[in-house]
Protein backbone atom coordinates (compact mmCIF):
# COMPACT_ATOMS: atom_id res chain seq x y z
CA UNK A 1 0.00 0.00 0.00
CA UNK A 2 1.33 3.42 -0.98
CA UNK A 3 0.32 6.56 0.91
CA UNK A 4 0.86 10.25 0.33
CA UNK A 5 1.41 11.53 3.86
CA UNK A 6 -1.13 14.25 4.59
CA UNK A 7 -1.16 14.58 8.40
CA UNK A 8 1.58 14.41 11.04
CA UNK A 9 0.25 15.56 14.39
CA UNK A 10 1.53 15.71 17.95
CA UNK A 11 0.06 13.54 20.68
CA UNK A 12 0.95 13.19 24.35
CA UNK A 13 4.05 11.41 25.61
CA UNK A 14 6.25 12.05 22.58
CA UNK A 15 3.96 10.12 20.24
CA UNK A 16 2.66 11.20 16.85
CA UNK A 17 -0.31 10.38 14.66
CA UNK A 18 0.28 9.91 10.93
CA UNK A 19 -2.29 9.71 8.16
CA UNK A 20 -2.17 9.57 4.39
CA UNK A 21 -4.12 9.34 1.16
CA UNK A 22 -4.28 6.00 -0.66
CA UNK A 23 -4.91 7.19 -4.22
CA UNK A 24 -5.44 3.67 -5.56
CA UNK A 25 -8.21 2.86 -3.07
CA UNK A 26 -9.38 6.51 -2.94
CA UNK A 27 -9.46 6.58 0.85
CA UNK A 28 -7.72 8.05 3.87
CA UNK A 29 -5.62 5.69 6.01
CA UNK A 30 -4.19 6.08 9.52
CA UNK A 31 -1.31 3.56 9.59
CA UNK A 32 -0.47 2.18 13.03
CA UNK A 33 2.99 0.52 13.01
CA UNK A 34 2.57 -2.81 14.78
CA UNK A 35 -0.65 -1.39 16.23
CA UNK A 36 1.01 1.60 17.93
CA UNK A 37 1.44 5.32 17.38
CA UNK A 38 4.52 6.74 15.70
CA UNK A 39 7.61 7.92 17.59
CA UNK A 40 9.94 10.76 16.64
CA UNK A 41 12.60 8.17 15.83
CA UNK A 42 10.32 6.29 13.45
CA UNK A 43 9.29 9.49 11.68
CA UNK A 44 12.93 10.47 11.21
CA UNK A 45 14.04 6.99 10.15
CA UNK A 46 11.60 6.92 7.24
CA UNK A 47 11.44 10.62 6.36
CA UNK A 48 7.75 10.79 7.21
CA UNK A 49 6.57 14.35 6.64
CA UNK A 50 3.47 15.78 4.92
CA UNK A 51 3.91 15.48 1.17
CA UNK A 52 6.20 12.44 1.26
CA UNK A 53 5.13 9.09 -0.21
CA UNK A 54 5.71 5.82 1.64
CA UNK A 55 5.04 2.13 1.03
CA UNK A 56 3.95 -0.23 3.80
CA UNK A 57 2.36 -3.62 4.25
CA UNK A 58 -0.97 -3.85 6.10
CA UNK A 59 -1.35 -6.73 8.54
CA UNK A 60 -4.31 -9.07 8.47
CA UNK A 61 -5.59 -7.89 11.85
CA UNK A 62 -8.37 -5.30 12.23
CA UNK A 63 -7.82 -2.47 14.70
CA UNK A 64 -10.66 -2.58 17.22
CA UNK A 65 -11.16 1.14 17.64
CA UNK A 66 -14.45 3.00 17.83
CA UNK A 67 -15.93 4.99 14.98
CA UNK A 68 -15.26 7.47 13.50
CA UNK A 69 -11.54 6.58 13.81
CA UNK A 70 -12.15 2.95 12.87
CA UNK A 71 -12.92 4.22 9.35
CA UNK A 72 -9.22 4.91 8.71
CA UNK A 73 -7.28 2.96 11.40
CA UNK A 74 -5.06 0.29 9.84
CA UNK A 75 -2.42 -1.93 11.43
CA UNK A 76 0.76 -2.10 9.36
CA UNK A 77 4.03 -4.00 9.63
CA UNK A 78 6.59 -1.51 10.97
CA UNK A 79 9.45 -3.40 9.29
CA UNK A 80 7.81 -2.93 5.87
CA UNK A 81 7.73 0.90 5.91
CA UNK A 82 9.80 2.42 3.09
CA UNK A 83 10.16 5.98 1.82
CA UNK A 84 9.30 6.20 -1.89
CA UNK A 85 9.51 9.95 -2.50
CA UNK A 86 10.54 12.68 -0.08
CA UNK A 87 8.07 15.18 -1.53
CA UNK A 88 6.79 17.80 -1.46
CA UNK A 89 3.56 17.47 -3.41
CA UNK A 90 1.45 20.16 -5.07
CA UNK A 91 -1.22 20.50 -2.39
CA UNK A 92 -3.55 22.56 -4.58
CA UNK A 93 -3.13 20.58 -7.81
CA UNK A 94 -5.95 18.65 -9.44
CA UNK A 95 -4.49 15.27 -8.37
CA UNK A 96 -3.82 16.26 -4.73
CA UNK A 97 -5.71 14.66 -1.81
CA UNK A 98 -9.36 15.78 -2.00
CA UNK A 99 -10.80 18.82 -0.23
CA UNK A 100 -14.25 20.23 0.51
CA UNK A 101 -15.64 23.74 0.26
CA UNK A 102 -16.72 23.99 3.91
CA UNK A 103 -15.90 22.33 7.23
CA UNK A 104 -19.49 21.17 7.58
CA UNK A 105 -19.32 19.40 4.20
CA UNK A 106 -15.98 17.85 5.14
CA UNK A 107 -17.68 15.90 7.92
CA UNK A 108 -21.02 15.16 6.32
CA UNK A 109 -23.03 17.64 8.36
CA UNK A 110 -22.44 15.70 11.61
CA UNK A 111 -20.45 18.42 13.38
CA UNK A 112 -21.83 19.91 16.60
CA UNK A 113 -20.51 22.68 18.82
CA UNK A 114 -20.95 23.49 22.49
CA UNK A 115 -21.04 27.29 22.23
CA UNK A 116 -20.37 30.36 20.09
CA UNK A 117 -18.03 33.01 21.44
CA UNK A 118 -17.04 36.19 19.61
CA UNK A 119 -18.69 34.85 16.47
CA UNK A 120 -16.75 31.57 16.40
CA UNK A 121 -17.95 28.04 17.09
CA UNK A 122 -16.11 26.40 19.99
CA UNK A 123 -16.10 22.89 21.38
CA UNK A 124 -16.58 21.58 17.83
CA UNK A 125 -16.97 17.80 17.80
CA UNK A 126 -18.66 14.70 16.42
CA UNK A 127 -20.29 12.17 18.76
CA UNK A 128 -18.22 9.03 19.25
CA UNK A 129 -19.42 5.99 17.25
CA UNK A 130 -20.67 8.15 14.38
CA UNK A 131 -19.95 6.14 11.23
CA UNK A 132 -18.10 8.76 9.21
CA UNK A 133 -14.44 9.44 8.49
CA UNK A 134 -12.31 11.14 11.14
CA UNK A 135 -9.99 12.80 8.59
CA UNK A 136 -10.80 15.36 5.92
CA UNK A 137 -9.72 18.71 4.46
CA UNK A 138 -11.01 22.04 3.20
CA UNK A 139 -9.69 24.42 0.61
CA UNK A 140 -9.91 28.14 1.26
CA UNK A 141 -7.81 31.28 1.06
CA UNK A 142 -5.20 32.02 3.70
CA UNK A 143 -7.24 35.11 4.62
CA UNK A 144 -9.71 32.71 6.23
CA UNK A 145 -7.14 31.62 8.82
CA UNK A 146 -5.90 33.50 11.88
CA UNK A 147 -3.38 31.83 14.19
CA UNK A 148 -3.34 32.95 17.81
CA UNK A 149 -2.06 31.94 21.24
CA UNK A 150 -4.66 30.70 23.68
CA UNK A 151 -4.05 31.03 27.42
CA UNK A 152 -6.39 28.83 29.46
CA UNK A 153 -5.68 28.53 33.18
CA UNK A 154 -2.04 29.38 32.56
CA UNK A 155 -1.61 26.78 29.83
CA UNK A 156 -0.64 28.33 26.49
CA UNK A 157 -1.37 26.66 23.17
CA UNK A 158 -1.62 27.39 19.45
CA UNK A 159 -5.10 27.76 18.03
CA UNK A 160 -6.68 29.21 14.90
CA UNK A 161 -9.83 30.90 13.74
CA UNK A 162 -10.96 29.19 10.54
CA UNK A 163 -13.59 31.00 8.47
CA UNK A 164 -14.78 28.98 5.47
CA UNK A 165 -17.38 31.55 4.38
CA UNK A 166 -20.17 29.46 5.91
CA UNK A 167 -19.11 29.57 9.58
CA UNK A 168 -16.16 30.55 11.77
CA UNK A 169 -14.48 27.98 14.02
CA UNK A 170 -12.08 28.30 16.96
CA UNK A 171 -9.89 25.17 16.70
CA UNK A 172 -6.73 23.76 18.29
CA UNK A 173 -3.71 23.37 16.00
CA UNK A 174 -1.95 20.01 16.42
CA UNK A 175 0.21 19.96 13.26
CA UNK A 176 3.77 18.95 14.20
CA UNK A 177 5.49 21.61 12.09
CA UNK A 178 3.29 24.48 13.26
CA UNK A 179 3.53 23.51 16.93
CA UNK A 180 7.30 23.20 16.81
CA UNK A 181 7.63 26.63 15.22
CA UNK A 182 5.24 28.11 17.78
CA UNK A 183 7.12 26.65 20.74
CA UNK A 184 10.44 27.91 19.36
CA UNK A 185 9.50 31.48 18.46
CA UNK A 186 5.81 32.14 19.05
CA UNK A 187 2.78 32.60 16.83
CA UNK A 188 4.73 34.70 14.33
CA UNK A 189 7.06 31.80 13.58
CA UNK A 190 4.12 29.48 12.91
CA UNK A 191 2.53 32.15 10.72
CA UNK A 192 5.66 32.27 8.57
CA UNK A 193 5.06 28.66 7.53
CA UNK A 194 1.82 29.70 5.83
CA UNK A 195 1.69 31.28 2.37
CA UNK A 196 1.43 35.08 2.45
CA UNK A 197 -1.59 35.01 0.15
CA UNK A 198 -3.68 32.74 -2.04
CA UNK A 199 -5.17 29.33 -1.49
CA UNK A 200 -4.44 26.80 1.25
CA UNK A 201 -5.17 23.12 1.80
CA UNK A 202 -6.24 22.74 5.44
CA UNK A 203 -6.08 19.27 6.97
CA UNK A 204 -8.76 18.53 9.59
CA UNK A 205 -9.03 15.63 12.01
CA UNK A 206 -10.94 14.40 15.01
CA UNK A 207 -9.36 13.55 18.37
CA UNK A 208 -10.36 10.29 19.97
CA UNK A 209 -12.79 10.57 22.86
CA UNK A 210 -11.05 10.36 26.24
CA UNK A 211 -12.16 10.21 29.92
CA UNK A 212 -11.89 13.99 30.27
CA UNK A 213 -14.32 14.40 27.38
CA UNK A 214 -16.27 11.17 27.03
CA UNK A 215 -18.36 10.55 23.95
CA UNK A 216 -16.99 13.49 21.96
CA UNK A 217 -14.37 13.52 19.20
CA UNK A 218 -13.08 17.09 19.01
CA UNK A 219 -12.18 18.78 15.72
CA UNK A 220 -8.54 19.89 15.22
CA UNK A 221 -6.38 21.46 12.53
CA UNK A 222 -3.87 18.80 11.42
CA UNK A 223 -1.95 20.90 8.90
CA UNK A 224 -2.01 23.94 6.63
CA UNK A 225 -0.30 23.82 3.21
CA UNK A 226 -0.08 26.13 0.23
Amino acid sequence: MRLIITDVTEMHGGNYCVAGWDSQAQRMVRPLPNGANWTAGLLQQHGVVPGASIDMLPTERQHQSAFPHRTEDMLVDAASIQLVHAGPIAWLAADSPPTHATVDQAFGGYLAHSRIWDGARQGVHIPENTQIGSLSAVRLTVDGLTLFENNYQGKRSLRAYLDDGHACYNLPVVAKDLREAYRANGVGAAQQLLPAQGGVHVRLGLARAWPGQPGKCSLMINGIYG
